[in-house]
């Protein structure tokens, strides 16, 4: 039998008061829409609670969602959060890396990028973004192109300014939504997700932003992230580009050919069939109730040996911890 599984969130009493009255993903929206809001934006709201907001309607796990470790469950933590809680010996804890190191102390692993998943570790697509609108089906041709995400943090490949010159050579424009509105593709024609023009493959980042753009229903132009490659196929169901040229004669290419963009969309539409909220829980499932569950009944037979082993590891991830913290300082120091 699987055992509980508790969602830890970086909440207040006060916040988590609130959350006990939601029921769902819909629920939430209209209960604590700042919280849902921040599902888009923040590790803990992205991978716990919204986590456990569709479990839970689901109805197929004992789930729970608290702000502190249970010893009687599986504890799903971020990895911020938990770098600065620090653990117990007597928790399980399984660590939702993101976009974070992993932390050795973890019993397990949770990871966005096929090529972070092994022993320990267990590959999970993030889910759909929530209340995703789809492109409008009565726009016609290509007027405007959008990066859905944040720009300040190294996820976009040059500046906003140099993306809007570009596609204004070509009659279309470049927009970034506010974070409100990320759901919202409803009036965008093409999507954009090009972190770095030199091939690099960025084997921990996520396949996210492809996936969004074939649930809206949009084609894709991105750069050679490896996330994308493992579940797309560059010109067939999104279009990879290496330089900013080549990413708006793409686009001016389906501008001009309304064949190559509905081959394009259709393929994304077929594609995102295995990334729905309903393909993704089933992913979960698996999961809680298969390695991980089996990992944490080993937890429970080896009580000794854990405390032992988290002790040791967990000394040496604070280490970890404060030399990543004084590298970050001087960079910034040096300006870097």
């Amino acid at each position: 039998m699987t055992p509980a599984v508790n969602f830890v969130v970086d909440r207040s009493s006060a916040q988590m008061a609130r959350l006990r009255a939601v029921s769902s993903m819909d629920d939430c929206f209209e209960r604590a829409p700042d919280l849902a809001a921040g599902m888009s934006a923040h590790g803990d709201l992205c991978w716990c609670l919204q986590t456990y907001l569709i479990l839970a309607e689901q109805g197929r796990l004992n789930v729970r969602c608290s702000n502190t470790l249970h010893r009687d469950a599986i504890n799903i933590v971020h990895s911020a959060h938990l770098a600065r809680i620090g653990g117990s010996a007597d928790a399980f804890v399984v660590c939702a890396r993101a976009d974070f190191p992993g932390r050795r102390w973890a019993h397990h692993h949770l990871v966005q990028n096929r090529l972070q998943a092994g022993a320990g570790a267990t590959y999970l697509p993030l889910w759909p973004q929530p209340r995703l609108r789809k492109r409008n089906p009565e726009r016609r041709g290509v007027e405007r192109v959008a990066y859905v995400g944040q720009t300040f943090n190294g996820n976009l490949a040059l500046s906003e300014s140099q993306w809007r010159r570009a596609f204004k050579g070509v009659g279309v424009d470049f927009v970034v939504p506010d974070p409100s509105a990320w759901n919202d593709v409803s009036e965008l024609d093409v999507l954009i997700g090009v972190r770095s023009f030199d091939r690099r493959t960025y084997p921990g980042k996520p396949p996210s932003k492809l996936i969004n753009a074939w649930l809206a229903e949009a084609p894709f132009v991105g750069g050679y992230d490896s996330a994308y490659a493992q579940v797309g196929t560059p010109g067939v169901d999104y279009i990879r580009v290496e330089t900013l040229e080549d990413a708006v004669a793409a686009v001016d290419r389906l501008k001009r050919g309304p064949q190559d963009y509905r081959r394009f969309v259709a393929n994304g539409v077929a594609r995102g069939r295995d990334f729905t909220q309903e393909r993704v829980s089933a992913l979960w499932v698996e999961a809680l109730s298969g390695e991980i569950a089996e990992r944490y009944d080993r937890w429970l037979r080896r009580e000794e040996f854990e405390r032992a082993r988290f002790h040791v590891l967990r000394g040496i991830g604070r280490v970890e911890v404060r030399s990543r913290a004084a590298a970050r300082r001087i960079r910034y120091a040096l300006g870097a």
